[in-house]
């Protein structure tokens, strides 16, 4: 019987896959400022530095915390309570993206345009 964590960690363990490399692509300047996509919090959303910076900045959370979650996820299929971990580092990576992303991207100078 597949109980509700289960899914929830497999879920999240995939958003971290998306979020790790839309701060990827993001960060390389592959993917411009928009309404739909990305990490969408004021800072990043200054200009196009803080954009790219924010992004950039949140790569090494994103997939330590993907990473985490995705070995947290598969120990789960053997011991069901990891999934736990998983979910709670799904949490607490999105938390610590932001926090990165944020210092980042108000390091920035708003650019003159």
């Amino acid at each position: 019987m597949v109980v509700l964590i289960d899914v929830l960690a497999w879920i999240f363990t995939g958003l971290l896959l998306v979020l790790a490399i839309t701060c990827v692509v993001a960060g390389r300047g592959g993917l411009g400022r928009n309404r739909y996509f990305g990490v969408k919090i004021p800072a990043l959303e200054r200009s196009d530095d803080a954009w790219r910076a924010g992004h950039a900045a949140a790569v090494l959370p994103a997939t330590i915390a993907f990473v985490v979650a995705l070995v947290a996820s598969i120990f789960g299929l053997i011991a069901p309570a990891t999934y736990w971990i998983a979910v709670l580092v799904a949490v607490l990576g999105v938390i610590w993206v932001f926090i990165r992303a944020t210092a980042a991207a108000r390091q920035q100078r708003p650019s003159a345009h």
